[in-house]
């Protein structure tokens, strides 16, 4: 029993190898379509397919739209990118997915019938190149032996060039900016010029409502009392003077600025107040009031031309500058309540309103770009758009005052 058994496995494994065939093909290998890159070489462009493990290719064309179809097989998985933009040599993309089980799919999206391509197999893949009809379609190493063949070729850009490359660009940069600074109407050729400009327009606040907590004591207690600044609209009007530079060919506008900023502000006021005998009993008092400030800003700018196109031209940069002026708060250490029995919410008032005038100080930076129309050589129609970051630190408030805002101004220049 024990010779039957060894001798029929023995008997199987001579006849199949004898015949010369495997009946349960096992791949030890899972094959993969790894990668697709492509390297431009004059007017051919050259595919790599790489590929891990044994694989067999089948090629064909179709039409409407034209396409080169690839499919590679057997292939477990595909790590290759979907879709490759080539636009080159013919080649518009290649799209990569399964077709069937096994079987990768490669999809040549062409500009024209007219491409030809040449197929070769390396050690990692494919290798297609693909050319225009009536390109040049020698490789990138057969190329390499064209110099060495066509001396005469070599020689005749030596003496022409030579002869044209001097004589142009002598004649066309002088020719060019000549022009270009008598119909501007715009400074900022050669020769140095100076401007003055003013505008006015409105701002908004980036960060429109802030609000801040303080407490204050009471009744032998601590109260609370709760601030809400809705800021509104800001209306900038400004003076400013510099004059024209230019950094390597490009013209800049470098510059001083006043501005006086006005601008108005909702007050909230919500007290919470500890009741005189009661200690989880307080009280709400509020309270609302209209602010008007007014702050000064200094600034310099340097902005660059970044398009011009006859009477129209834009600039933009960067600005930094110091603001200062007046913002007006509660006084928590002034403020007195008149407090009476029985002691609910409408029995409980402020008299008077202590309020404090706090003077801020800051510096902002921010970004401007201004579009210029020209009326005549001396002056201009502005557009003035800006961004700027504004956040003091207020001690009595033990908090920062968010004031960033963004501007848009209308004025005129005066070119001298």
């Amino acid at each position: 029993m024990i010779k039957a058994r060894v001798f029929v496995p023995v008997v199987l494994a001579v006849l199949l190898a004898g015949s010369g065939s495997y009946i349960f093909p096992i791949r030890m290998e899972v094959s993969d379509l790894q990668e697709i890159t492509f390297v431009k070489a004059g007017a051919t462009v050259e595919v790599s397919i790489r590929v891990r493990g044994e694989f067999g290719s089948d090629v064909f064309k179709l039409t409407e739209p034209e396409r080169l179809v690839f499919d590679v097989s057997p292939i477990d998985t595909i790590s290759a990118a979907p879709q490759v933009e080539i636009n080159y040599g013919g080649v518009l993309r290649v799209r990569t997915g399964k077709f069937k089980t096994m079987v990768a799919r490669l999809v040549f999206d062409l500009e024209t019938a007219a491409v030809n391509y040449r197929i070769g197999r390396t050690d990692a893949g494919l290798k297609i190149t693909f050319w225009k009809e009536g390109a040049d379609a020698l490789l990138p190493g057969e190329k390499a032996e064209i110099p060495q063949v066509s001396e005469p070729i070599e020689a005749k850009p030596e003496i022409k060039p030579e002869a044209k490359a001097e004589a142009p660009p002598k004649a066309k940069p002088e020719a060019k900016p000549e022009p270009k600074v008598e119909s501007a109407p715009l400074p900022g050729g050669d020769e140095k010029r100076f401007f003055v400009q003013i505008g006015g327009g409105l701002g908004t606040f980036l960060k429109s409502k802030a609000t801040f907590s303080r407490f204050f004591p009471l009744y032998g207690k601590q109260g609370e009392m709760t601030e809400t600044y809705k800021l509104k609209l800001n209306t900038p009007s400004s003076l400013s003077a510099g004059g024209y530079l230019k950094a390597l060919v490009v013209p800049v506008k470098l510059g001083l600025a006043i501005e006086y900023w006005n601008f108005k502000s909702d007050g909230a006021f919500v007290f919470t107040v500890p009741h005189p005998f009661l200690s989880d009993f307080p009280r709400t008092l509020a309270l609302a009031e209209e602010f008007r400030n007014y702050f000064t800003s200094v600034s310099a700018f340097g902005l660059f031309q970044v398009y011009a196109n006859g009477r129209l031209t834009i600039f933009a940069g960067p600005e930094i500058g110091l603001a200062f002026g007046e913002y007006k708060f509660l006084d928590k250490d002034r403020i007195e309540f008149d407090d009476q029995p029985p002691f609910f919410d409408d029995d409980v008032k402020i008299t008077p309103k202590p309020y404090l005038k706090k003077s801020i100080s800051s510096l902002w930076a921010g970004v401007q770009a201004g579009i210029e129309y020209s009326l005549s050589r001396s002056f201009s129609l502005l557009l003035n758009l800006r961004a700027l970051y504004l956040n003091p630190e207020i001690k009595e408030l033990a908090s920062t005052f968010n004031l960033s805002q963004a501007h848009a101004q209308i004025g005129f220049q005066y070119n001298f």
